[in-house]
């Protein structure tokens, strides 16, 4: 599946959103939602499910900590626990699916572990090796503006790292890739990530191919990291780049003209 579309304007309007209306989703909407993992599941080998308008229950009570309020719709990230990369797919077509929600005028929110586990198996059932990685909250918002609460919870983590501590090896870039990379960096600098650690780092190896990895964090680095993919992949093609992320001997390249579907994310 490659993803062509630009969503670069969706990257820069989206904000982890923790506080939802009661204003329901109308059939109409959920019919597109539903186009859109049809073909995420059909093209990549996933398997994320939607509950619409009858998931309040997962978030209520100790298991969300009160962090996810008024929310009775959401998405479960699933996918088969045997492939090997699995959890960057997650991430990275996780995050595609966020920026589709934030189209549609849709306030959105990544969730990991905060959640009732026994309360989703009412509403999921998995198949063998199947897993729950993360959840996708998501459902109308009063304003584009975060309210006080929201706010709050915001100012945990707050700060971002910068284009040097993101990519230590930048000023090794030719002049030719200097404006793509640097438009990619750009962007991953609004990338969502758990707990806001932004645990990846990016590098520069043999012939000028950029690389991608990530350090430990509590066990989301490797969505985290698919995450940072989509957004790096959207800043280059803005400036003309069309490469794509391709994982050859265990890591993570960004290349141009790689036809092996073998290697894709």
């Amino acid at each position: 599946m490659k993803i062509e579309e630009n969503l670069t304007s969706e990257i820069l309007r989206r904000t982890s959103r923790r506080k939802f209306t009661d204003e329901e989703i109308t059939v109409e909407e959920e019919v597109k939602i539903v186009e859109v993992l049809d073909e995420i599941n059909e093209e990549r080998g996933l398997n994320f499910k939607v509950i619409v308008n009858d998931g309040d229950e997962i978030f209520d009570g100790f298991a969300s900590y009160g962090l996810i309020r008024g929310c009775n719709s959401y998405i479960a990230l699933i996918g088969d626990s045997k492939e090997k990369k699995i959890a960057e797919k997650i991430g990275f077509y996780g995050e595609y699916l966020v920026l589709k929600l934030v189209q549609m005028g849709f306030g959105t929110c990544w969730v990991g572990a905060t959640y009732d586990h026994n309360e989703i198996k009412e509403d999921i059932n998995l198949d063998y090796s199947e897993r729950i990685y993360c959840l996708i909250a998501f459902g109308k918002t009063i304003s584009d503006k975060k309210n006080g609460f929201e706010k709050l919870v915001s100012l945990i983590g707050k700060k971002r790292k910068g284009i040097y501590e993101i990519f230590p090896n930048i000023k090794k870039l030719d002049k030719e890739s200097e404006k793509w990379v640097m438009k990619g960096i750009e962007f991953v600098r609004k990338a969502p990530s758990a707990r806001n650690k932004q645990p990846w780092t990016f590098d520069i190896i043999e012939n000028g191919i950029i690389t991608i990895s990530a350090e430990e964090n509590f066990g989301y680095e490797k969505i985290d990291m698919g995450i940072a993919m989509l957004h790096f992949q959207q800043g280059a093609q803005l400036c003309g780049c069309k490469g794509e992320w391709r994982r050859r001997n265990g890591i993570w390249r960004f290349l141009v003209e790689e036809k092996d579907e073998n290697t894709q994310i």
